[in-house]
């Protein structure tokens, strides 16, 4: 795995959240709990997923400074369940990290199923093989064992937070057996009773729809039109905002805003530590429909910690390049009036964000060069019209590589776009920067010949 030296990296973390006005929110001094929360390691996939569930393990224990608790992954532990590639998994998390101390809390992926990738009522019976070659050992913490060996239903405690697990029992759409909706109910109302002023974790493969990053993706290889993200716990989430719940799947970049969403609880994404996909944007240069080349350069989790007060924070940890993305997120203890879901409220978020602008562009060597534009995040991508007497007669998409540095400063400076089968004649090209919230910059235009070679 290529490591790149950062002035941001693991080891600077105390001084990066020491500064600045936000760190009293949280308090460095005083946290009473670290957990990793990864997903997607896909062991067995041929994209080095081995060595990176490895990487990933050790820059969680040192970001914690030794101090991890438990280790959470939201699905897609293996790419295939078979028992090798589980008993591969067990052996890289043991080469690091001691289950019966640093225990690993996981819920069921599609990947995690049979060979065709889906939830279905037999679901239970297909992770079997999990509980057989990970063996007791990893399931010490487990206080509800006849809800999980049931219906993979989890109940563990860490310190005085709980963490929840919660598996489909069919893809399309994902939906859950009435029991494991009736028991996800009958806990969070129990929990939150008990102790209103503190989080309370939920693992999901699926996203739940319509909150972060990806979680209104429709499925473009099966034509599935709920592949990636339930509808079904929404509700009863929606009545308990002590919530957080964390969504794998989709492979999503942390590096976008979007990734966290707040409105009657909170959800986050949690990329991948194998590889990256995106939404199907029609992107140039692209490997498939949501994946783009090069999306194996990439591995990304989460370190969530608590201070005394009961406030989160959400380290986004890049562990391709070692470094941390962008400021950490921090989540205000839980208050009756909802004030804690406020800061990550993404309509409150569109209504701050301000529009990229662009600079300049040029026709050379066949090729469309545009300088990156400026905004108060990132551009996210650019929209290109090529006309010709006033009429398109060619529009791209350009995807930013947004994803591939940990700081906005990190990306590149220059875009060049190959601008092959045009006829002869003279052309404008009209440029737009589109930023993560759908703000888009005013245009840009170059004018330029093609001749015969296609150049200028």
């Amino acid at each position: 795995m290529k490591m790149f030296p950062l002035a941001i990296g693991l080891l600077t973390l105390p001084f990066l959240f020491a500064c600045g006005p936000r760190a009293a929110r949280f308090d460095e001094n005083q946290i009473v709990l670290s957990l990793g929360v990864i997903s997607d390691t896909h062991i067995g996939n041929g994209y080095g997923s081995e060595e990176k569930f490895k990487e990933a393990l050790t820059q969680l224990q040192e970001a914690s400074q030794g101090n991890l608790a438990a280790v959470l992954v939201a699905g897609d532990l293996v790419n295939t369940a078979s028992a090798p590639q589980i008993a591969a998994f067990r052996e890289i998390y043991e080469s690091v990290l001691n289950p019966a101390e640093v225990p690993m809390v996981y819920t069921v992926g599609n990947h995690d199923m049979n060979p065709g990738y889906r939830w279905t009522k037999e679901s239970v019976a297909w992770n079997s093989a999990f509980h057989t070659v990970l063996g007791e050992n990893f399931f010490q913490t487990d206080l509800d064992p006849v809800m999980r060996d049931s219906l993979e239903c989890r109940h563990c405690v860490f310190g005085p937070y709980h963490v929840l697990c919660i598996t489909p029992d069919n893809t399309n759409p994902i939906t859950y057996a009435p029991a494991a909706l009736e028991w996800l109910e009958a806990r969070l109302k129990e929990i939150t009773e008990k102790d209103p002023g503190r989080y309370v974790l939920l693992l999901t493969h699926p996203m739940i729809y319509g909150t972060c990053y990806g979680s209104v993706l429709q499925d473009t290889y099966t034509r599935l039109g709920e592949y990636w993200a339930t509808k079904e716990l929404g509700g009863i989430l929606s009545r308990y905002p002590q919530v957080i719940t964390f969504g794998g799947h989709l492979h999503f970049p942390l590096n976008d805003p979007r990734s966290i969403w707040q409105g009657s609880f909170t959800a986050v994404g949690t990329a991948s530590t194998s590889y990256m996909a995106i939404d199907n944007g029609g992107y140039e240069d692209m490997a498939t429909l949501t994946t783009m080349k090069g999306a194996g350069k990439f591995s990304q989790g989460l370190l969530l910690q608590f201070d005394r007060k009961g406030n989160a924070r959400l380290t986004r940890m890049d562990f391709y390049h070692r470094a941390v993305i962008g400021e950490p997120w921090e989540l205000p203890a839980p208050k009756a009036n909802g004030s804690h879901l406020q800061r990550y409220n993404h309509e409150t978020l569109k209504a701050r964000n301000t529009a990229p602008t662009l600079s300049s562009a040029r026709f050379q060597d066949g090729k469309l060069c545009f300088e990156a534009g400026k905004d108060d995040e990132f551009v996210h991508h650019y929209l290109v019209t090529i006309s010709r007497d006033g009429v398109p007669v060619a529009q791209k998409k350009v995807l930013a590589d947004f994803y591939a540095s940990p700081l906005p400063s990190g990306m590149k400076p220059l875009y060049e776009l190959p601008l092959e089968g045009l006829e002869e004649g003279e052309y404008t090209a009209a440029i737009v920067g589109v930023d993560s919230w759908d703000a888009s910059s005013e245009p840009i235009t170059c004018e330029f010949h093609v001749n015969n070679s296609n150049t200028n």
